[in-house]
């Protein structure tokens, strides 16, 4: 999934710690308790989605060494006034020529529907009245957060876009979901880079999609994100491509969507925001080994 961890002072960051993990419990639980009161077509939550995974692989740079990530948990949900993703990993590092180490990461990432808050249609279409670029627009944050946020804090405020990509035939038809959105980019640490003042001085892209497959019972789904920050800010310019290529295994019992097994894939240049040299390698190209579970 997503490797952007600090590896470094296991005491500090237990405050954030406790928000991200809040954050997704609170999630979890808002999920799971239905909204008596209010009409079928008026309640707050629309949908949700938990997740459990255990990954683990090698290739990995600059935290080099084979790494297991013993929790990954996810948490996903639509709303009436927009969507909400939360993510928490703990990882355990192998590390070939020192001691071993552990660390974690998390992410929280809200969007505010323009569409669902003021009752508009937010679709937008070129060419002719057929042709939808994008369904929604939406007001995009993310907060991202490592054990050391001396070394991994970020803040990312822009637009996001919710998709429809059925233009460009049968590929774009079978999209489970394509998001795009754009951001400025506010690095809260002191890690990649030494301009030691705050602001939002970068830009970020962020892809994220699923795109399903089907080859007789069999059931594929790809997901993932793509990063791209173009390095106006303390970071290097840098490319983080995280694809997921799973089985769906729960299928071939009558459960599917349920339990997922296959391959992660994690390709990041400039990783960190760190410049690849003949000295520092910071070009990666990783595997891992994944197993997922949905609740």
């Amino acid at each position: 999934m997503v490797d952007k961890i600090d590896t470094v002072r296991h005491t500090t960051g237990r405050t954030q710690w406790f928000v991200i993990a809040a954050a997704l419990s609170l999630g979890v639980l808002a999920a799971q308790t239905p909204d008596a009161s209010a009409a079928e077509d008026e309640k707050l939550l629309l949908w949700m989605d938990n997740s459990y995974s255990t990954l683990y692989g090698g290739g990995f740079e600059i935290d080099d060494g084979d790494q297991w990530d013993p929790l990954l948990l996810e948490h996903v949900s639509g709303w009436s006034f927009g969507d909400f993703y939360t993510f928490v990993e703990y990882t355990r590092f192998r590390n070939p020529t020192g001691e071993d180490s552990t660390s974690w990461y998390g992410e929280i990432s809200p969007r505010l529907s323009f569409g669902k808050i003021l009752g508009k249609d937010m679709s937008f279409s070129i060419f002719d009245g057929n042709v939808t670029v994008w369904n929604d627009a939406l007001l995009a944050v993310t907060y991202e957060r490592g054990r050391d946020s001396d070394l991994t804090e970020s803040l990312l405020v822009g637009l996001g876009f919710d998709m429809d990509l059925s233009v460009f035939g049968i590929v774009g038809d079978r999209f489970e979901h394509f998001q795009l959105n754009i951001y400025a980019r506010n690095e809260l640490n002191n890690g990649a880079g030494s301009d030691p003042e705050r602001g939002f001085k970068d830009l970020q892209l962020t892809v994220v999609a699923a795109y399903p497959l089907q080859i007789g019972r069999a059931k594929i789904l790809i997901d993932g994100f793509v990063d791209f920050v173009a390095g106006f800010g303390p970071q290097d310019r840098n490319f983080h491509f995280s694809p997921q290529i799973k089985l769906d295994i729960g299928n071939f019992w009558g459960k599917p969507g349920k339990l997922y097994a296959g391959v992660d894939i994690d390709y990041w240049t400039n990783k960190y925001g760190h410049q690849d040299s003949d000295t520092f390698e910071t070009d990666q190209l990783a595997w891992s080994f994944l197993v997922k579970y949905h609740f």
